[in-house]
């Protein structure tokens, strides 16, 4: 099925919880769809159709989830794997103690280079398997072409600087594809540190801040997500360019060092940058139970052959154990500016997306608010830094 006809399968399929006639789950109400919050529903459809829908930060592809989801852009994230050493041994409110060694790369020097190398293509078998669905986009052109084609523009990140100590390497790297660049991951590097491990002196070291300028120059976006916060504001002091954080949360919510403080969200926006948050948050299991109903009972209502009622569950996109992580979003917003926050899956619930449109406007973002955060955002920080 094509990529749109996806979302129009599920959609008649799932109904809304717009305008619908009321039931009980125990001793709480619960809403059945009608045929007015069916069209309710279409109506939200065709309009995220007519936006440009983008995922800030993926782990994994899975063309179908893209395609139910309803996500034109996927910038996406290849790695030289890491493990964990041994527990920390800190509080989880707090970063780690400096020189305190908790994470490793399973590769080692030039083993590093040629795993990024793998992955690299790896991901790219996907695009050249499926050229009717997927695409590499290497510039804002790209993406505006291979989106108007009806297809997912692809674009390439690499999860932590392995970059072995060398500008030729992130050079040859940005010749395969690379267009975005997270500083650091779990693992310390020599040049930069992150929030799960701290070099003995935290921070960008002088190759670190060479790396960010060389980012800059030829095109790569300088991702801060999982930074130690002394990376994060030598990367500010160091980029003329707008810097983002492709998938992070508010330490004013979380108290995570991992997330971003309400500083560090507005230095990112004065930059022109913009902020990923990690969208889906979990549903309770009250939430869960009522979602999973409300979609078995409009299955019933709509399909009276269970066959037909069989294939239209497996068509239907809604993840039941996840919800739009609002509390996040509206506190980025806050603090950043809602010209500065987008939307990352982590590779999780990616089907979901589909619902967010509607879970925004529920919410009381307006349309060019909606617009913003699921994709112009950070299409527009993409054209400041890869052109």
């Amino acid at each position: 099925m094509h990529r749109r006809g996806f979302l129009k399968a599920a959609l008649a399929a799932s109904g809304s919880l717009i305008g619908c006639a009321r039931a009980q789950v125990g001793n709480k109400p619960l809403r059945e769809p009608t045929d007015a919050a069916i069209a309710a529903s279409e109506r939200m459809e065709r309009q995220q159709r007519a936006m440009t829908v983008v995922d800030a930060y993926s782990a994994c592809v899975n063309l179908d989830d893209l395609e139910q989801g309803g996500v034109d852009v996927v910038i996406q994230a290849v790695e030289s794997e890491e493990i964990l050493a041994r527990i920390p041994d800190y509080p989880s409110d707090a970063p780690p103690p400096p020189g305190a060694n908790y994470w490793e790369n399973i590769f080692q020097g030039d083993d590093v280079v040629k795993r990024v190398r793998q992955t690299i293509d790896r991901e790219l078998e996907i695009v050249h398997d499926h050229p009717d669905r997927i695409a590499l986009a290497l510039t804002c052109g790209d993406i505006e072409r291979i989106v108007a084609s009806e297809r997912i523009a692809f674009v390439l990140m690499l999860k932590s600087s392995w970059i072995n100590g060398s500008l030729e390497t992130l050079r040859m790297y940005h010749k395969l594809g690379l267009r975005v660049m997270a500083v650091c991951h779990h693992e310390a590097l020599p040049w930069a540190d992150s929030s799960a491990e701290r070099n003995a002196v935290p921070g960008l070291s002088a190759f670190g801040r060479e790396m960010i300028h060389e980012c800059n120059r030829i095109g790569v976006a300088v991702d801060v997500s999982h930074s130690s916060d002394e990376t994060v504001w030598h990367t500010l002091e160091e980029a003329k360019k707008p810097l983002v954080a492709t998938h992070s949360g508010c330490r004013a919510l979380s108290d995570s060092p991992r997330d971003l403080t309400d500083d560090m969200l507005r230095a990112i926006a004065k930059t022109g940058g913009v902020v990923g948050i990690h969208s889906p948050t979990s549903r309770s299991r009250e939430e869960r139970s009522r979602a999973r109903l409300r979609r078995d009972r409009r299955l019933v209502k709509k399909y009276k052959n269970p066959f037909e009622r069989a294939a239209a569950k497996l068509r239907d996109a809604i993840v039941w154990a996840t919800k739009l992580n609002l509390e996040h979003i509206d506190h980025a917003v806050r603090i950043a500016g809602v010209d500065h926050v987008a939307l990352a899956s982590h590779c999780v619930s990616v089907a979901q997306w589909r619902e967010f449109n509607e879970a925004l406007t529920d919410h009381g973002y307006r349309e060019a608010e909606r617009r913003k955060l699921l994709g112009t955002n950070m299409l527009r920080a993409l054209s400041e830094t890869i052109g």
